[in-house]
């Protein structure tokens, strides 16, 4: 077994070393490509740079005209070939009109849209007012216009060269032609004039939305197609008006499974995450509209989320380089974390609809699907997706916190801590960890903001009480975030941890000592709080020198000076005499004694540098340094 394992962990590290190497072999090519195209002296023009790039930003930046300045036929003009002093004035020069194109193009364009789509707007009051055309016309003409203004945006994108502002100008228009044919259903004196009926408003807004996306994915517009999709959006919320238990959940589920057949193709994560708002937005307007049955939101809860959890996938087939870059990686991560509390809280609401007493049956539902959202993951030529790993550990500790009681919850999440980590452990997936770490930072808040003031306090009397009290739920987590540190500085294969969370076995250690130090505090009172907390010192620093362990230690000394603190600040000033005699007198000869055994293990302590660092870990003395290890301290 143990060959086994090791053989595993040195497969995982060749094929990182690999990746790794890979990376930087893309990385050099890129600088190769890139450097051979600036001897050449060549450029592309800014149209020729958006139409090709992958990645989801619609806008160019300043910086992605520095190659070329550009003229107002479309068209590069020629760098000056002179000396550094013309290099630098023509850098200048390039600096200045990259400002200017940025305000010019983008921000005069963007007002422009938005004062044109304000424009038809009181243009349509305007005709109202004086009578001008009839409902019909105006709606057709409005639509007509709006269509013209996209298409001739799109032709200036597209065959022109005028990226940016053409497709601003085919946003414009979309939403000129969009708005228009809503006013026919929208307005209610054009509704009574026409006489439209909701379904014919829904699918010429659907067809426009439709082809809008579908065109826009073609020339590679995100700009657009996002745009396309928030309408959409605005159509699903209108169906609401039909009152039906299908029309607006079939357009959710239509929509947001346009948004992962998009992604498939374009790798764009920013529309498919941002969607997720708005689908589950329009569902909670459904639900308080139309109040359908437990049913019918169990199942569109189910079918949205694995719409999601399917879109998560296909993101991950990204290429190497785009799953490296941090902003993409946390999209990725919003999108599962997203959809699935959004799916947790609605299958919630139908659980509870359906029967009252199953509760927390939502989340544990939420758990399975990530489950094996994760062991598809895991099986595929695509990264394992971790925040499901997490997330399954996260919405069982959920599921168990609404379906027990107080004492059941702690117990319940300190087990699914040890089973997330052994998960962690046995399917080498470091997100069943990181999720165990999440539920381990929940409970020990449970424990100090419910726990605390809920459960019993210890009572001889009633014993079966006591078993499912305070004491007993604080001992069982400070032995398990005890056992765990010990775990996490056991296993080197965790150091991985350290690139997001800090030293764990550190933070487990303290957190079981402060834990530990307030349940004393909460079981004793006066002078029984100040000899419990040297009591925990005295066993800390006898474990800690028993077992060569420096942090136990640390913790040690922390103790004993929280108990010093509190004997000299509050038992002199609130307790009798006799109480605050023996409050003194035992922390006067523990710390004595613990004194006298740092001196007789003058061999096993070391200050060196790195001593107060070494304290944070729980991790083994080091050999001692050579040299008189006692000094001129034995002497004083």
């Amino acid at each position: 077994m143990a060959d086994d394992e090791d053989l595993r962990r040195e497969v995982r590290r060749l094929r990182e070393d690999v990746d790794s190497l890979r990376r930087r072999l893309e990385s050099l090519e890129r600088a190769v490509e890139r450097d051979a195209t600036d001897s050449s002296g060549e450029s592309e023009p800014i149209g020729s740079i958006e139409r090709d790039e992958t990645v989801e930003s619609d806008a160019i930046t300043p910086s992605d005209a520095e190659s070329a300045a550009v003229s107002e036929g479309g068209r590069e003009e020629p760098a000056d070939p002179s000396g550094r002093e013309s290099t630098t004035d023509s850098a200048d020069s390039t600096s200045t009109r990259d400002w200017e194109l940025a305000v010019g193009v983008r921000w005069l364009g963007l007002a422009g849209a938005a004062a044109l789509v304000i424009g038809v707007a009181f243009f349509v009051q305007l005709a109202i007012e004086i009578g001008l055309l009839g409902p019909l016309g105006r709606v057709a003409v409005g639509a007509a216009g709006g269509l013209a203004l996209f298409a001739g945006g799109r032709y200036a994108a597209t065959r022109k060269g005028y990226v940016r502002w053409g497709r601003i100008a085919a946003g414009a228009g979309l939403a000129v032609a969009y708005f228009s044919i809503y006013a026919s259903y929208g307005f209610e004196s054009y509704r009574e004039a026409i006489g439209t009926p909701l379904w014919v408003v829904l699918a010429a807004l659907t067809a426009l939305v439709g082809a809008t996306a579908v065109v826009s994915v073609r020339d590679r517009a995100p700009l657009v197609v996002g745009e396309a999709f928030l309408l959409g959006y605005v159509t699903a919320a209108i169906s609401t008006d039909a009152a039906t238990l299908v029309a607006t959940p079939a357009y959710v589920l239509l929509l947001a499974g346009g948004l992962v057949a998009v992604a498939s193709v374009t790798r764009w994560s920013r529309p498919v995450l941002s969607s997720t708002f708005a689908s589950y937005g329009v569902l909670l307007l459904w639900l308080a509209d139309v109040d359908p049955p437990a049913a019918a939101i169990a199942v569109v809860s189910v079918a949205t989320l694995v719409v999601y959890l399917a879109g998560s996938y296909v993101l991950r087939g990204a290429s190497v380089d785009r799953l490296e870059t941090r902003r993409y990686r946390a999209q990725l991560v919003a999108i599962t974390a997203v959809a699935a509390g959004f799916g947790a809280v609605l299958l919630e609401i139908a659980v509870r609809d359906w029967n009252a007493d199953a509760a927390g049956l939502g989340p544990a539902v939420v758990a399975v699907l990530l489950a094996g959202t994760y062991a598809v993951t895991d099986r595929r030529p695509v990264r394992p997706d971790g925040t499901a790993a997490a997330g399954t550990v996260v919405f069982l500790a959920l599921g168990v916190a609404m379906a027990v009681e107080t004492f059941a919850t702690t117990v319940g999440a300190l087990v699914l801590v040890c089973l997330g980590i052994t998960a962690a452990e046995t399917l080498e997936e470091p997100g069943f960890r990181f999720g165990s770490h999440v539920v381990a930072g929940a409970t020990v808040l449970k424990l100090l903001a419910v726990d605390a003031d809920e459960l019993p306090a210890f009572d001889a009397a009633d014993p079966v009480a006591t078993l499912t009290g305070r004491p007993v739920a604080f001992a069982l987590a400070v032995a398990v975030f005890y056992g765990l540190a010990w775990w996490v500085a056991s296993r080197p294969t965790v150091e991985d941890d350290s690139r997001y969370v800090p030293p764990l076995e550190g933070v487990y250690a303290t957190v079981a000592t402060g834990l530990a130090a307030v349940v004393l505090a909460l079981e004793f009172s006066g002078v029984g709080v100040s000899i419990a907390w040297v009591l925990l010192g005295l066993a800390l620093l006898a474990a800690g020198f028993a077992l060569e362990v420096r942090g136990l230690r640390a913790l040690a000394i922390g103790v004993f000076g929280l108990a010093t603190t509190k004997v000299f600040l509050l038992d002199t000033r609130d307790l009798d005499t006799v109480a605050r005699t023996l409050s003194f007198l035992v922390l006067g000869v523990v710390l004595l004694i613990a004194s006298y055994a740092y001196a007789r293990s003058r061999s096993d302590v070391s200050v060196t540098p790195n001593a107060v660092s070494d304290a944070l870990g729980i991790g083994s003395d080091g050999p001692t340094p050579e040299g008189d290890p006692g000094g001129s301290d034995d002497e004083n």
